[in-house]
């Protein structure tokens, strides 16, 4: 049997990886919630030579966990790489019963399955043993397991960056194949509007009225919903107000969002946005509040960058090509790249992720845990 450099053969490195992976799932670590499995696997970065600590990112922002940050001095002269992964996942993900169905890992149903991110997780912590198996001394590694990605990137924004000295970075969170490389995400731009109106009697006195609802339909019958150009979305998800049918709503708020591949865009056309809806709100008597924080800027990384370039070879190794995309979504790559560490997100081949239809090939768990085994060996050769 082919031997997979682990010290085992594949069929063992696939049995080895699933377990792991099916160990971690069963721990719940919703957003928030991570401090159970941040523990299992800073000792397992701890039995793996790492010098591991945990930040407070999460009293930052009512978590029970901070990031996990694993260190191996590695051998002299060659620059640290960071390889990343993130510990929450999305709703519902407590009493994931994960099991095997063919090639594929699935949950039973009921729930997601946490292969986003619980497989990068495990690809790297594999990668990082089969590496070892193949080379006494290791490049030097940083290894972030960030807390509540899915909850607007939050561990990666309060990462304690003073303990990180990496300037490139893989993070292995893409649900693209393996091979994979993400090389451009979007500016992320929230909109958040509250309208206010005039209550009123809606029988008795409805003249004396500006009702909120019909200002704020209006603002969003002007809305630039979908797709609006080959770089640009733009959406409202949320909407609320109103206290009963005989009163002349007062105030109305709803939530949306901007995001752009090009970040130019994504400020002016928010800055549009805003002002179309106060300009709406004026015009019936009403006054609007409008806030539109970037929630994350995006990032474009030259293909001839050196991270990339790395991963290529890395790809390489194994007989694959990368195939390099673009993503309309975040992730901690777009936090990092603003913190100067130069960073691609990696496809981990996980599907219909964020739903409980969620599954994991196990051909691209292994593959992805080779992937970060090469990345780590592609570091020695400069």
């Amino acid at each position: 049997m082919s031997k997979s450099g682990y010290g085992l053969d594949r069929a063992e490195l696939r049995e080895a990886m699933v377990e792991e992976f099916c160990e971690l799932v069963r721990i719940d670590a919703e957003s928030g919630e991570e401090a159970e499995l941040a523990n299992v696997v800073a000792a397992k970065l701890r039995d793996l030579g790492f010098d591991v600590t945990q930040d407070d990112a999460g009293s930052k922002f009512g978590g029970n966990a901070g990031n996990v940050i694993g260190r191996l001095s590695g051998a002299p002269g060659y620059e640290p790489v960071l390889l990343s992964a993130h510990l929450d996942r999305v709703t519902p993900g407590k009493g994931i019963v994960p099991s095997i169905d063919g090639d594929r890992i699935v949950s039973g149903g009921d729930t997601v399955l946490a292969a986003d991110d619980l497989g990068g997780v495990v690809a790297i912590l594999a990668g990082i043993r089969m590496a070892r198996a193949v080379r006494k001394q290791l490049p030097p590694l940083e290894v972030v397991f960030t807390v509540s990605e899915e909850k607007g990137l939050k561990g990666a924004r309060h990462l304690n960056y003073s303990q990180i000295q990496s300037k490139m970075g893989y993070i292995f969170d893409a649900s693209s194949p393996v091979g994979a490389v993400v090389v451009q995400s979007p500016t992320h731009i929230s909109v958040d509007a509250t309208i206010t109106g005039r209550a009123a009697h809606a029988a008795v006195n409805p003249e004396g009225g500006i009702s909120a609802i019909r200002v704020a339909a209006d603002a969003i019958s002007k809305f630039p919903f979908g797709r609006v150009d080959d770089q640009t979305t733009a959406n409202i998800g949320i909407i609320s107000g109103g206290r009963a049918t005989n009163i002349v709503c007062e105030q109305v708020s709803f939530k949306g969002e901007v995001r752009s591949l090009d970040a130019e865009r994504a400020l002016s056309l928010a800055k549009e946005i805003s002002d179309e809806i106060k300009t709406i709100a004026a015009r019936y008597g009403a006054s609007a509040e409008v806030t539109t924080p970037v929630d994350y800027y995006g990032f474009t990384i030259s293909r001839d960058a050196r991270v990339v370039k790395r991963a290529q070879k890395a790809l390489a190794m194994s007989g694959r090509e990368a195939v390099f995309e673009s993503t309309m979504g975040g992730s901690d790559g777009n936090i990092f790249n603003t913190k100067g560490i130069e960073s691609i997100v990696l496809g981990m081949g996980a599907r219909d992720v964020h739903s409980t239809k969620e599954c994991l090939p196990i051909s691209e768990l292994v593959a992805a845990g080779e992937l970060a085994r090469d990345l780590i060996l592609a570091a020695l050769d400069g």
